[in-house]
Formats: C-alpha cells, sequence, structure tokens
C-alpha cells in the first residue's frame, strides 16, 4: 500500500532535521532523464557549454538573495551539480533587501527553498534560452525532481566532500552518471 498517493514520492527529507538550521549541507541535483546539457569533461577537466555557464552563473548567484546563504565548494558536470549550501546564523542586524525575505515562518532560507530557487531560477533561464540562443528544448522538465542532500557533520567530513568535488572531472570516466546512453 503507497500511503503517499499514486503519483507521490516518498519524501527523503529527515522530519526531525532542521533544514533551515545553520550548517553545511552537501547538494547533488540531476537533470531530468540524465541528458547532457552542461558540457563536457576533457583530459579531466569540466568544459562548460553555454548552458552550463549559465547554470554556473545561477549557482553562483544565490548568496545574492539571502545574506544567510553562503556557497563553498561546487562543480558543474555533464548532467548533473555538486555544491556545498552553508546557511548561517540569522542575524538582526544584517538588513534583508525587498523580496528575499521568506514569509513569516523565519529569517533565513532553508535548504530546500535553496534548491527550490535555483531549480526554479535556472529553469526559467533555460527555456529563455531555447527562444534566445536555440538550445536544445527539455522534454517535461529540466531537473529531475527532488536532490541528494547530506549534512557536513564536522571538518573532516567537510573536506572529504570538497575533494570528492573537487575530483569529480578526474573521476568521470568511472562515474555512473557517464553513461553513453544519457547523452542529448
Amino acid at each position: 500500500m503507497n500511503i503517499f498517493g499514486p503519483n507521490r514520492k516518498k519524501c527523503i527529507r529527515l522530519p526531525e532535521l532542521d533544514y533551515t538550521a545553520p550548517g553545511a549541507y552537501y547538494l547533488t541535483m540531476c537533470v531530468q532523464d540524465r541528458l547532457w546539457m552542461f558540457g563536457n569533461v576533457i583530459n579531466e577537466t569540466m568544459c562548460l557549454s553555454s548552458v552550463g555557464e549559465m547554470i554556473q552563473k545561477a549557482w553562483l548567484d544565490l548568496p545574492n538573495h539571502d545574506p544567510h546563504v553562503s556557497l563553498d565548494e561546487f562543480m558543474v558536470m555533464p548532467n548533473h551539480l555538486h555544491g556545498i549550501v552553508v546557511l548561517t546564523e540569522c542575524q538582526a542586524d544584517i538588513p534583508l533587501r525587498a523580496g528575499t525575505r521568506p514569509a513569516p515562518t523565519g529569517c533565513a532560507m532553508s535548504l530546500i527553498d535553496v534548491a527550490r530557487r535555483f531549480k526554479s531560477s535556472t529553469t526559467v533561464q533555460y527555456i529563455r534560452g531555447v527562444k534566445r540562443y536555440h538550445w536544445p528544448p527539455f522534454h517535461k522538465r529540466l531537473w529531475q525532481r527532488g536532490y541528494f542532500d547530506h549534512i557536513v557533520r564536522n571538518n573532516a567530513d567537510l573536506n572529504r566532500v570538497r575533494e570528492y568535488i573537487r575530483n569529480n572531472p578526474k573521476n568521470w570516466e568511472t562515474d555512473p552518471e557517464n553513461q553513453k546512453s544519457f547523452r542529448s
């Protein structure tokens, strides 16, 4: 029996955790159908396409929407993105620009809000790119539903995740996400 209904996926977020809590969070977001849209790995170096450049710019823009969001290591790959988002403590003396404050439930965006904002803004920008730059249209959605997240627990964990992200292009040939059938 599916208690989530016929069309609902089980939420993988841990209900007992506060995803607005200060800390570092490691995210992986994948393109729908894992199509190669963001570039290619050549000689163990990620070479971004114009779509990949847009994705990278949108990722780097995330802290401009909330002063409590900062970024650490990240890597845009041909069909996914790895990144570390750092949520900081809310402070009353940091002014918020109009439209950047979430509903009165708190003073900062949650990790879920950050991921939602990123996916939404990049989808809108991609649709514009289809019209302006003749990027190939995507089928139904740009991003897969959901994302993988990992709460970074300590400095050793942070350094391990950073190293994994940095080495992702070097390990692309053996990465399960690198499947020829996924290329667009």
